[in-house]
């Protein structure tokens, strides 16, 4: 964020460098005819061109992992290893093909994407859109079918994606608005902030090639309809309900429209979105007519029930009030009584009663933010948080000796605060 806006101008045009270099740099020779992994049988073993698309691949991970903000949750890691072992066929398995690895990225963003050797992201914004297990699976086929039948090594020989990189290209060119979005978040606005996500400014900003095509551009109309009909015939063979697939991305084309135009990611683009649903409905009236099967399973809410709620959190940030509020009913709904789920809606309330205008609005606003809060405390009194808060909305409200109680409370379960100083401070003004 030290570098200045003009110099940041500069990053598209070694960004379009950088790419047009990975399409244009492979064998001449090289064949366009790729057939996906265990195909006939055989062994994989990866072409030389391959192996340095997937030599980049790791290094851009690298990038991604120290870049972007990984959700450690490794029992949620696990589940959707468990999914992605389902999916998995038998003949890439036998095969020896790259073994799968998932990654949730704390991303309040629409987006899941695969690189090429078999590492596939998942953002916390799109897990937390979906609404059961076979939804799920319809993501996580579309991704893995772009690593079994080899779409970036197909993408890379493909001459004629030169007009598709250019497209990449004037993505990059987001990132002037990146970098003034990095600018109104020290300065405290962060709804334009959270919606050019880290990950996208990692993305962009670090010239990750690979990334920006699978995260953001896609393969392109043909392959991404080959990701469709391969991820559907994962899911259903795995078991799925198929009439699944075109629901998910109906639902995730309703939920794009609430996170502006800075959307930037592959599946928060409304007229892929589209083709998506007219791809798995034909599937669907046609393939597998008539074909049902496992549609949610108990996991499914247990490992994403906590993944929602933090998500929530992103998004009560992002100013994005509707979906988080929907978010955390959802989460509530399963257990009414987690305290950091109150402590978020206190937030939201919070966060709503300083946008308000009216003043009547301010103050309804902010009792349903003390409701929440008190809540929070009730259900959990160790913990420290809604006792902070209420500290602070008492003092506005000129309730001082609640303020001090809160205050005092807050002090003593978690004395080496990092603010201790300053709500000691709080307390011998209010002592006055």
């Amino acid at each position: 964020m030290a570098a200045s806006y003009p110099a940041r101008r500069t990053a598209p045009k070694r960004f379009l460098a950088g790419v047009l270099v990975v399409a244009l740099a492979l064998p001449g020779c090289a064949s366009r005819n790729v057939p996906p992994m265990g195909h006939g049988g055989q062994p994989f073993k990866p072409e030389a061109d391959e192996r340095k698309i997937w030599a980049q691949a790791e290094k851009e991970e690298e990038k991604i992992q120290k870049t972007a903000k990984v959700y450690d949750d490794p029992l949620l890691e696990d589940y959707l290893a468990r999914i992605g072992d389902r999916l998995t066929p038998e003949q890439v398995k036998t095969a020896g093909g790259p073994g799968f690895e998932f990654h949730v990225l704390r991303d309040p963003t629409l987006n899941a994407f695969a690189m090429p050797n078999g590492k596939i992201y998942v953002h916390t914004g799109l897990l937390s859109r979906l609404d059961n297990e076979a939804q799920l699976a319809t993501i996580l086929g579309h991704e893995m079918t772009h690593v079994t039948d080899r779409h970036a090594l197909k993408f890379n020989r493909d001459a004629q994606n030169k007009m598709i990189l250019l497209n990449v290209i004037a993505i990059a060119a987001s990132i002037g608005v990146a970098a003034a979005a990095g600018s109104r978040a020290q300065g405290g606005d962060y709804v334009g902030a959270a919606v050019l996500s880290q990950t996208a400014q990692a993305v962009l900003g670090l010239g990750l090639q690979l990334a920006a095509l699978a995260a953001i551009n896609g393969y392109g109309r043909d392959l991404e309809r080959d990701a469709d009909t391969g991820g559907m015939e994962k899911m259903t063979h795995a078991g799925y309900d198929p009439n699944e697939a075109p629901k998910v991305f109906a639902l995730l084309k309703k939920d794009s429209g609430d996170h502006g135009a800075l959307e930037t990611f592959f599946f928060g683009n409304h007229p892929r979105l589209e083709e998506r649903i007219e791809s798995t409905t034909e599937l669907v009236r046609t393939k597998y007519a008539g074909v049902h099967g496992i549609v949610d399973t108990e996991d499914f809410p247990l490992r994403t029930r906590t993944v929602v709620r933090e998500n929530a959190l992103l998004d009560i940030r992002a100013g994005r009030f509707n979906l988080a509020q929907a978010q955390l009913d959802r989460v509530l709904a399963i257990t009414p009584r987690d305290p950091t789920a109150q402590i978020y809606y206190g937030d939201l309330y919070r966060l709503r009663a300083q946008r308000a205008r009216a003043k009547e609005d301010k103050e309804s606003l902010a009792r349903l933010a003390l409701e929440r809060y008190e809540r929070a405390a009730a259900l959990d009194p160790s913990s420290p948080d809604p006792l902070r808060q209420l500290g602070f909305l008492y003092y506005q409200q000129k309730d001082a000796e609640r303020a001090k109680e809160a205050f005092r409370k807050y002090l003593v379960l978690k004395p080496d605060a990092p603010d201790a100083k300053r709500i000691k401070e709080y307390l011998i003004e209010l002592e006055r």
